[in-house]
């Protein structure tokens, strides 16, 4: 299971007297799409709506700007996932695909294989659980102060840090909601857990040709391709711009940029390493 990244249609702007930013409307509240007076939508009205009207959903979501709970639930959707899967998996196994995948036994000799499998084996439910605990809420507030400084700076817009931290938390809500259920599917119906989540879910050209047949960053770009990234980058855009008072054409300029430079950083590591 990939949760990378996310397409843009226009550049985004310095000045503030954009003719595609949104004028506030006189009936509007401080935020985009929002009556004055309108009660704050429940959380359950929010995820449901994410998935069959995202738009309208987060304009009601910049106006009423809640975070908590969705985080809460970001953390208690991957910790489910992460004691069930270890519940199921070999550490061992899981330990060994994983040193695989990242190429770890290309770089030291044969007989040190099974030290690092058994060490590796040792740490992984540590770090399992530091994931979703830890980890996963420090990068989101991170990524939601690092798309504040986006939309403040080259769109010039009002977005507020609670605002981007409610887009980025129901962005990544409804994301990782969808495909920890779909993961699970898939491991159910093959009965194979000892398997990285993150592979679960093909949905990218590089399913389409052997890891080994092409040089690292080419896999490595052709793996950023998939289909769950843009549907999260299409969340992302759909958010800041209720947020922003832009377009999701124009917003999506902000997400794709820094959707790009991540991409470029993880093909220039692939080079490396």
């Amino acid at each position: 299971m990939r949760y990378e990244w996310p397409r843009p249609e226009e550049g985004p702007v310095l000045s503030t007297a954009s003719p595609d930013r949104q004028p506030p409307s006189p009936s509007s509240s401080s935020a985009a799409g929002a009556p004055a007076g309108e009660a704050a939508p429940g959380f359950f009205a929010n995820l449901i709506g994410l998935y069959v009207a995202p738009i309208e959903t987060f304009r009601a979501i910049a106006a009423h700007p809640t975070f908590l709970a969705p985080l809460l639930a970001i953390v208690l959707v991957n910790s489910a996932f992460t004691f069930v899967w270890l519940r199921k998996g070999d550490p061992v196994e899981i330990a060994r695909v994983q040193m695989e995948e990242a190429g770890v036994f290309d770089r030291v000799p044969p007989e040190k294989h099974g030290e690092i499998v058994e060490r590796q084996a040792r740490l992984l439910p540590t770090f399992a659980w530091l994931g979703p605990t830890v980890f996963l809420p420090i990068m989101l507030v991170a990524m939601a102060g690092l798309f504040l400084f986006v939309y403040r700076f080259f769109y010039a817009s009002e977005t507020t840090f609670r605002q981007s931290l409610a887009v980025m938390m129901w962005a990544h809500l409804t994301f990782y909601l969808l495909a920890t259920l779909l993961v699970v599917l898939v491991l159910t119906l093959k009965n194979e857990w000892s398997v990285d989540p993150r592979s679960v879910i093909q949905a990218s050209p590089a399913a389409l040709v052997e890891k080994s047949a092409v040089p690292k960053p080419v896999h490595s770009l052709l793996d950023s391709l998939d289909l769950t990234s843009f549907w999260l980058i299409f969340l992302l855009s759909a958010g800041y711009a209720a947020a922003s008072r832009r377009s999701v054409g124009s917003a999506a300029a902000g997400v794709v940029g820094l959707w790009g430079i991540y991409v470029l950083l993880k093909v220039a590591l692939a080079a490396v390493f």
